[in-house]
């Protein structure tokens, strides 16, 4: 295989509804570079209809990887970008985005990138982007906001291909990214920090989902999140000891 402009990017459809929309985004990853995709929910591979409009990436379509749910399509995913319409303002911290034109350079990172689209009708759950490190959209009318499913994946991997595609095969970085599970790890302790403070019920949910989206949008390196764990495990056992002299 020659040139692969992006090896580490993985597409993941949830629960997509027409067959033969998965049948355009396996065409759309071979036109852009990505050869991974994944599907929640049915098996969409033989269907014939996918097949005939997969055209000539037959073999993107055949080799999808079909999943249960989106956990574990995400399990061995470093970073899970998702894309959503659906925009909650500022007041919004589980669907705070960032602009498509904002998202960095999936070959500057060394992990693999999982960029994550939901169903036609309803798309993502939010219990589905709290599982993602990130969520973005893209700009359109505000008359018609909504693309199809293939629409969104094609515009999406084109931005990515026009501004981040490589003339020469990726060079792997020494600089190892973040895993999932070290992640979740920092996660647990900053959590444990905010169930001890004194802030009103409905805040304790919201303070942990802005932690989450700060380390989702900040492409941590490994030694990076290590180094934070740490110091969060330490204010974790500080608040700890004062909270049992205080009792």
């Amino acid at each position: 295989m020659g040139l692969v402009e992006f090896p580490n990017l993985i597409v993941v459809l949830v629960g997509p509804e027409n067959p033969g929309n998965v049948g355009f985004v396996a065409r759309a990853l071979a036109n852009f570079g990505v050869h991974e995709l994944r599907l929640v929910g049915e098996d969409y591979r033989q269907n014939q209809y996918a097949q005939m409009l997969s055209v000539h990436a037959n073999e993107i379509l055949n080799e999808a990887g079909i999943y249960e749910n989106l956990g574990s399509a995400l399990a061995d995913i470093d970073v899970a970008w998702a894309a959503t319409a659906r925009a909650g303002g500022n007041l919004s911290v589980t669907r705070a985005l960032v602009p498509l034109s904002e998202l960095p350079d999936p070959n500057a990172l060394a992990g693999r990138i999982g960029l994550v689209f939901g169903r036609e009708s309803t798309g993502l759950l939010n219990e589905e982007m709290t599982l993602c490190d990130l969520a973005f959209t893209i700009p359109t009318s505000k008359e018609y906001p909504s693309l199809n499913l293939s629409h969104a994946v094609s515009i999406v991997l084109y931005h990515l291909f026009s501004k981040y595609a490589p003339k020469s095969p990726r060079k792997i970085s020494e600089i190892r990214a973040a895993t999932y599970q070290e992640r979740e790890q920092v996660y647990k302790f900053f959590d444990n920090v905010v169930d001890q403070l004194s802030l009103k019920e409905h805040k304790i949910p919201i303070a942990k989902q802005v932690f989450r989206n700060l380390l989702g949008r900040a492409y941590m390196t490994g030694r990076e999140v290590a180094t934070l764990t740490g110091v969060v495990r330490r204010i974790n056992e500080l608040v700890k000891g004062r909270k049992k002299l205080e009792d």
